[in-house]
């Protein structure tokens, strides 16, 4: 028989025991709504941890020191790594309040940087500039404002909240919804400082950063060299982040040892820098992924067995019923893989209504139980890989009972009551 009429004489087959034919695609459809739901969140996981990889830069180190860092120094850094590697520095978090046209705001966190705090996990449309070089230079008072989506505002940072004493205290996050600050001069303590950008924050649900890259507070950025100057009575308490982008995978492990003898050679040598390496985080990031999901595609596994024995039973109850009608083909000339493949060709039938309706169980529960749905997105593999599955698992336990309807002799079948 052709392949036409392999499958219209299945699906003819299919049609005539409804409710056999639907408690086997349903027990097939479970498996693939499991397997589909588990490799979509999957496919997604991995595909935020790469956005987040590309983001974050190629062989990025960080560290933490509990000493501020120089100009001269950070120099020093650059020169001695690798050709094409940028170095950030980044001060400590200071709360403090600005004054706006006799408006006192607050319920922020104030940062020290440098031009090169944009060379990672730098998400923002920038409206204005960001700090650059001759800012550093010459120490200008300038300053930077985040702001953020008003939809996702409360979602995304928390605000740093403050007495009842201050009461006429507004919080940043609110004013800047209502009042556009840049290029205008607020005070930072008694010094008066220009915004000369604002950089807008992503929605949540495009901002691929790991969480521990986000930002959870509201940041103001200043000049690095600038922040220390106003905080100069503290600053033998402050810590330094640095963080070191290679630029390329390989160079990682030099980088490391490079940076690793410099602040031995700064700060003595019985320090032992703690060195984060974002490739090891990745790596942790992915097994998670895989082992919050591995409970699933176990019930997966099972329910797909569970199926798979449905259209053996199927497919064993079918041969029974027709050995007459084998026998008659196998007489008028039918040979054995002729009976072989309309066994097959049906459970194959079979599994692909219950592929399409496992999908859409997938997706349906999608939305209503994935986190992160909303930016969830179509993966033409995981509808191909939840197809294979129900045909891979429909051909191989119907393959027993349709080889045994193919070795019936003609006689013996047509004696069958």
């Amino acid at each position: 028989m052709k392949l036409p009429d392999l499958i219209s004489t299945g699906w003819t087959e299919i049609r005539l025991h409804k409710m056999r034919s639907f408690l086997s695609v349903f027990a097939i459809a479970i498996g693939v709504a499991t397997f589909f739901y588990t490799l979509s969140v999957l496919s997604q996981r991995y595909r935020d941890i790469g956005r987040a990889a590309d983001i974050a830069g190629k062989g990025r180190i960080d560290v933490k020191v509990d000493y501020p860092l120089s100009l001269q120094q950070y120099h020093m850094l650059l020169n001695a790594l690798p050709k094409g590697s940028s170095v950030s520095l980044e001060t400590d978090a200071e709360t403090d309040t600005i004054s706006y046209k006799n408006k006192k705001l607050a319920g922020f966190i104030l940062i020290g940087v440098l031009p090169t705090f944009q060379d990672s996990t730098f998400v923002y449309d920038i409206e204005g500039r960001f700090i650059n070089w001759k800012d550093i230079e010459n120490k200008h008072l300038v300053a930077v404002v985040t702001v953020y989506p008003r939809e996702k505002d409360e979602e995304r940072v928390h605000p740093l909240y403050f007495s009842s004493e201050t009461a006429d205290i507004i919080l940043l996050s609110d004013f800047s919804k209502r009042v556009n600050l840049l290029n205008q001069q607020v005070m930072i303590g008694t010094l008066p400082f220009t915004v000369v950008g604002l950089l807008h924050a992503p929605p949540i649900e495009k901002d691929y950063r790991l969480p521990e890259d986000r930002e959870y507070f509201l940041e103001v950025y200043l000049p690095y060299p600038v922040w220390y100057d106003i905080s100069s009575l503290w600053r033998q308490d402050f810590s330094t982040r640095i963080r070191v982008v290679t630029g390329k995978d390989s160079n990682v492990r030099q980088a490391a040892s490079i940076l690793v003898s410099f602040l031995r050679s700064q700060f003595g040598a019985e320090f032992k820098p703690q060195l984060k390496f974002f490739q090891d985080t990745l790596r942790r990031y992915n097994r998670e992924a895989w082992h919050g999901l591995k409970t699933m595609i176990f019930m997966g596994i099972v329910a797909m067995i569970a199926g798979g024995i449905g259209i053996m039973n199927v497919t064993m109850a079918i041969i029974f019923s027709r050995t007459k009608e084998i026998g008659i083909r196998r007489a008028l000339g039918a040979s054995r893989r002729d009976i072989l493949f309309q066994f097959i060709t049906e459970a194959l039938l079979l599994g692909l209504c219950g592929a399409i309706l496992g999908m859409a169980i997938g997706y349906i529960s999608l939305l209503y139980m994935a986190e992160g749905t909303g930016q969830m997105t179509f993966s033409w593999w995981v509808v191909a890989a939840s197809i294979l599955i129900a045909l891979t698992t429909s051909f191989f336990f119907a393959l027993y009972p349709a080889y045994q309807a193919a070795l019936l002799k003609p006689v013996n079948a047509l004696k069958y009551e």
